[in-house]
C-alpha cells in the first residue's frame, strides 16, 4: 500500500509501455476473501488488474520472501530482476526508464493498448471516508471524504453546511472552493481551526473555518527521505542483471 502513489505515478508516465499487475499474498484470513480484497481495492483506487493469490501459489514462484516484492519482467516475459521492500519513486523511474530506452532499441516494446475491462464507478456522496471529527459543542460534524478528496462538515442531525476542497486530487491553498487535498484523512480541532492530516500530499493543513481558507503548516507534496546506510538501489542493482544489460 505504501508504494501504490508511486505506481500511480509511473503508470501515468509510462502508460504506453508499463503494465503493472498486482498479485495479493495475503497476511491473515480476512485478507483472502474476494469481496475483501474488491473493496481494498476500490479503496485504494487501482485501475490495474490484481489477482488474489490465496493460497500463495505465485508467491511461491517467485520466490518472493517479502511484502512487497516487485518483480521486473521484460517484453518477452522473462523475468529481469527483482526488488524486496520499499522503493522511491526516483530509483524506479530512472531503472524503468533504462528498460524502456534499452528494449525500445531493441525494438521489443509493443505500445498497442491493452484492453482492461473495469466497472463504472457508482456516484455516491462519500467515496470510502477515512475519518470522522464530532464537535458536540459546536454541533458539527466533520468527515474526511478521501477518495473526493475533501472534508465535508455537515451538523450532528447530518445536514451538510460546508465542503472544503474541490474534490480534485492535488495540493493547494485557497478558500474552500478552491483548495486542494490528496487522500485526506485524521483531523483535530482546535476552536475554529481544523487540522487536516493530508496523506498523499505527505503535508499537514490547517482549514480556517471562520475566513474560509485552507493553508499548509508543514509538507511540500513530496514524501520525505531519509536513508542510513546504502540505498535500496544499491543493494540490489546487481539482482538487475539477469538477462539484461542494465546495470
Amino acid at each position: 500500500m505504501h508504494i501504490f502513489p508511486q505506481l500511480r505515478r509511473l503508470e501515468r508516465k509510462y502508460a504506453e509501455e508499463l503494465m503493472v499487475i498486482g498479485v495479493h499474498s495475503a497476511k491473515f484470513p480476512n485478507e483472502k476473501e474476494k469481496e475483501n480484497l474488491y473493496k481494498a481495492v476500490k479503496r485504494c483506487e487501482l485501475e490495474h488488474p490484481v489477482v488474489n493469490d490465496a493460497e500463495f501459489q505465485v508467491w511461491q514462484e517467485y520466490a518472493c520472501r517479502a511484502w512487497p516484492t516487485m518483480m521486473f519482467i521484460d517484453p518477452e516475459g522473462k523475468v529481469i530482476g527483482k526488488h524486496e521492500g520499499e522503493m522511491s519513486y526516483e530509483d524506479m523511474d530512472r531503472l524503468l526508464g533504462q528498460m524502456v530506452a534499452e528494449f525500445d532499441e531493441q525494438g521489443q516494446l509493443d505500445r498497442k493498448p491493452v484492453a482492461i475491462a473495469r466497472e463504472p464507478e457508482p456516484t455516491t456522496p462519500l467515496s470510502f471516508p477515512g475519518k470522522v471529527l464530532a464537535d458536540e459543542t459546536g454541533d458539527r460534524l466533520f468527515i474526511a471524504d478521501t477518495n473526493h478528496n475533501r472534508i465535508v462538515v455537515a451538523s450532528l442531525a447530518g445536514k451538510v453546511t460546508a465542503v472544503i476542497g474541490s474534490g480534485e486530487e492535488g495540493l493547494a491553498d485557497g478558500d474552500f472552493s478552491s483548495a486542494l487535498f490528496n487522500h485526506p484523512q485524521g483531523m483535530e480541532l482546535e476552536g475554529d481551526a481544523l487540522f487536516v492530516a493530508d496523506t498523499e500530499n505527505h503535508a499537514l493543513r490547517k482549514v480556517d473555518l471562520v475566513a474560509g481558507t485552507v493553508t499548509t503548516l508543514a509538507g511540500n507534496g513530496n514524501q520525505g527521505n531519509r536513508r542510513e546506510g546504502p540505498w535500496p538501489w544499491f543493494v540490489h542493482r546487481a539482482e538487475f542483471a539477469m538477462g539484461s544489460g542494465i546495470s
